[in-house]
């Protein structure tokens, strides 16, 4: 079921997974983002895909997300998930913060460990435009319309489309995390990019722990399972940690190496975070997993923080049929990390921003 929406934007379509409200921005070039507002979840980023030695291009998904209400609501696997105020793990759900101790349940039913945050369950509402950002939108017309620019021989590009999505966290709702935060997170789509912009701000009156993170799984055109990919991370050091995943503590958990790849996946069970991420001329660290045989992929940027690889080898019957790839400002555990103390403080008034961002490598042309 589709209808209008409200917002100004000509280019989202409303919709739903079962009750579950959902929204779809959809880009002139047929690229499509389907976002569900419980959790501002994507549940899918479809893209036109360039076929090797072909000039044709088929619209196909490249996420690996929720295709049902239950399976959202349930959480299983934290699929697209938004973890935020804290990502993966808090140790025995308790941490230590400016001398008090707080205890948070695990989240979603089932789950057995305090882990991705509590902004992956909770409602978020659409914001217009020119109310993108916290202090407002940034490198977008006033509707999010798509225009035309100008591409490689003066060619006619569409311009991006654009949504926002906002939730705020209240201390009076949440148990064992007593701060106030507002967030949203702004995604931009062109035929062939999905970039997003996270926006966080304290708004109570002490000092709050957070940290962000997204847990998207991506799967190549062609592939039923990774085993036939390879994967290149821009990282200086892996994260080691102990047998229940938690970071060793201090340097023990940087384990210095050069760049990791490319890495043939077949064989490679990967549930591991990468940090000491280099990056290009242009300030990203870019992360790719691509199809040895022809050069196709896709290439996930950020900004900083460190990268989360998991190949999800515990997913039962989706096991490797996708690969993680998650964009994450610091370590697990780090509201119990004397080393990540200052990354994660968030004063009153004070506003963070985290980028990342997803595109498609196209083949080698022969």
């Amino acid at each position: 079921m589709t209808s209008a929406t409200v917002c100004s934007n000509a280019y989202i379509v409303e919709g739903s997974l079962g009750a579950l409200p959902t929204v779809a921005l959809v880009h002139p070039s047929g690229a499509e983002l389907v976002v569900a507002l419980r959790g501002a979840t994507v549940l899918a980023w479809r893209a036109p895909w360039s076929r090797p030695s072909s000039s044709s291009h088929d619209v196909v998904d490249l996420l690996d997300g929720y295709a049902t209400e239950q399976a959202l609501l349930a959480q299983d696997a934290t699929r697209s998930g938004l973890m935020f105020p804290f990502a993966n793990r808090i140790a025995g759900g308790t941490y230590v913060f400016d001398g008090a101790t707080h205890h948070v349940p695990p989240v979603a039913p089932g789950e057995t460990q305090t882990m991705h945050g509590f902004a992956r369950v909770l409602d978020w509402k659409i914001v217009p435009e020119d109310e993108g950002d916290l202090r407002g939108a940034e490198g977008t017309d006033g509707a999010g319309a798509p225009g035309d620019t100008s591409g490689p021989g003066g060619a006619s590009v569409a311009a991006p489309v654009a949504l926002t999505l906002a939730t705020e966290v209240r201390g009076s709702g949440v148990a064992g995390y007593p701060f106030d935060l507002e967030t949203r997170i702004h995604f931009e789509l062109t035929e062939r990019t999905l970039d997003v912009t996270w926006t966080y701000r304290n708004v109570g009156r002490d000092a709050a722990p957070v940290t962000a993170g997204w847990h998207p799984y991506f799967r190549i055109p062609g592939h039923d399972t990774i085993d036939g990919l390879e994967l290149r991370v821009p990282a200086r050091a892996t994260v080691a940690t102990d047998a229940s995943l938690l970071p060793l503590d201090g340097e023990a958990a940087r384990v210095v190496r050069d760049a990791v790849g490319p890495v043939a996946l077949a064989g490679a069970c990967l549930d591991t975070a990468f940090t000491d991420l280099v990056t290009d001329a242009d300030g990203r660290a870019r992360t790719r997993v691509l199809d040895p045989s022809t050069g196709a992929g896709l290439e996930l940027w950020q900004e900083r923080g460190n990268m989360h690889v998991y190949t999800g080898d515990g997913l039962e019957e989706r096991a490797r049929a996708s690969i993680a790839l998650e964009p994450v400002e610091s370590l697990t555990n780090a509201f119990n990390r004397e080393d990540c103390a200052q990354d994660v403080r968030l004063e009153p008034g004070e506003e963070r921003a985290f980028r990342f961002g997803v595109g498609i490598v196209a083949p080698h042309r022969s």
